[in-house]
């Protein structure tokens, strides 16, 4: 009991917070509101949210390497995560007060946005060995991803009334429902105060090699450290395996909201509906494989994850009864918060802590990089076996395939093409060394 007390102290509240905080946006936001306006309220194609997702990304793998190295000479990394969080909120709350017909003032705001979002993330996750350490830092992982999908559960309710002015059939006095745009100021100000304790009650820990390092001297530090990852076995072998791992969850997160909506068919309230079951699903699951991973091998949790992740991808495409779709939208709900709670710490436990922004910045370059390729493939599939494709005409009149089967062909083509970057990905990891949970000093 004792030890979990120590769990509750304020500085890990606060810091698992901010994961409670930034995922109502990435729900919201990336997830489910953004691109259903573009392509169902605007008629627009999917490449107009796809490409302006992938430039946000790109930016990010270009500059998250070196902001990472900035901050490992930094006590002042709350103040880059203040920066890239209000960026973030402005342009979010700005974006329903762009006219319809100026749709590229949208993309500029959502690419600001996003890159904002992401930029946060490196100084965020060094934070982590400043509320914890060793084997408690992967329990404390636990709770931060765990927090971060009851954000999404809790956002996607707070601004359900906004959208559609009720919480499923419950009216709501007051709030009159404005549209998929009305998500997006309460998503701003929601992700902004729960924000807040972090800069309030974590301490940042000491800086060993405490300097100030410009923009070329962190570029110059991170290709050296990319170099030098032979030094520390495993890691570049695990960033590439990741790399492939967040290109299947990136793409997921962007494209459930349509895929519900188009696919099965699912109204406002039911997609809701579905990501609040697959999201608690994620939170319990998150909450216990941290607890697991105290105790146990990270790689094998993580193998086990990807297994689940391959296995429900596969049959998310090839069913269509209602039970098992719910029952494997969990299954991915908990591969989701398993994936980042293993990954975050295991990555920790193969590096030098007075090291930890720059390697968490390669690792946010490695998922950025991925990213980029995910919603790029995904519009590609689009491209090649659309309805509106010469491709896609060929297959839906030598397979019979009726006007709706035509449609849903390309979603069902990207998800199963999805499960197959995932075994990639699993095929690479094989040979990723296991981490044994202590704090490594070298």
């Amino acid at each position: 009991m004792s030890k979990f007390k120590s769990l509750l102290r304020k500085d890990i509240i606060g810091w698992s917070l901010y994961d409670f905080a930034n995922t109502i946006y990435s729900m919201n936001i990336v997830s489910l509101y953004l691109k259903r306006y573009m392509v169902e309220d605007l008629n627009l194609e999917h490449a107009y949210y796809d490409i302006p997702l992938a430039i946000s990304m790109l930016l990010s793998a270009i500059f998250l390497p070196a902001l990472g190295a900035i901050s490992d000479h930094s006590a002042k990394k709350k103040i880059f995560i203040f920066f890239f969080t209000f960026s973030c909120c402005l342009a979010v709350g700005l974006m329903p007060y762009i006219p319809e017909t100026f749709i590229l003032g949208v993309i500029l705001l959502f690419i600001i946005a996003n890159f904002s979002y992401q930029a946060g993330q490196p100084f965020y996750n060094a934070l982590l060995y400043s509320v914890s350490s060793g084997k408690e830092a992967r329990f404390v992982s636990g709770i931060g991803v765990s927090l971060g999908y009851v954000g999404s559960v809790i956002g996607m309710l707070f601004v359900m009334p906004f959208v559609t002015g009720s919480v499923f059939t419950i009216d709501v006095p007051f709030i009159e429902g404005s549209g998929l745009t009305g998500a997006f100021v309460p998503t701003a100000i929601i992700f902004l105060l729960f924000a807040l304790p972090l800069f309030f009650w974590v301490k940042e820990r000491e800086v060993i090699n405490k300097k100030i390092v410009s923009i070329k001297e962190a570029y110059i530090e991170v290709w050296k450290s990319l170099k030098e990852t032979r030094k520390y076995p495993g890691v570049l072998r695990f960033l590439v395996a990741d790399y492939f791992f967040e290109d299947v969850a990136a793409t997921v997160i962007v494209n459930i909201g349509i895929y519900c909506s188009v696919v099965l068919r699912f109204d406002d309230n039911m997609i809701n509906l579905f990501l609040i079951i697959s999201t608690i699903s994620a939170v319990f699951g998150s909450f216990i494989i941290g607890k697991l991973a105290v105790n146990r091998s990270l790689k094998s949790l993580l193998r086990y994850i990807i297994y689940a992740w391959i296995v429900a991808l596969t049959i998310f495409a090839l069913v269509e009864n209602q039970t098992v779709i719910w029952i494997i939208g969990s299954v991915i709900g908990i591969g989701m918060g398993g994936l980042w709670t293993t990954t975050r710490p295991m990555l920790a436990e193969m590096v030098p802590k007075d090291e930890l922004g720059k390697f968490f910045g390669i690792f946010a370059l490695s998922g950025r990089i991925a990213a980029v390729a995910g919603p790029l493939i995904w519009t590609s599939i689009f491209f090649l076996v659309g309805r509106n494709s010469t491709l896609g005409a060929y297959i839906s009149d030598s397979l019979k395939l009726s006007e709706e089967q035509s449609v849903v062909l390309p979603y069902k083509v990207a998800i199963l093409t999805l499960a197959f970057v995932m075994i990639i990905g699993l095929i690479i990891l094989r040979k990723v060394p296991e981490t044994d949970g202590k704090d490594n000093g070298k």
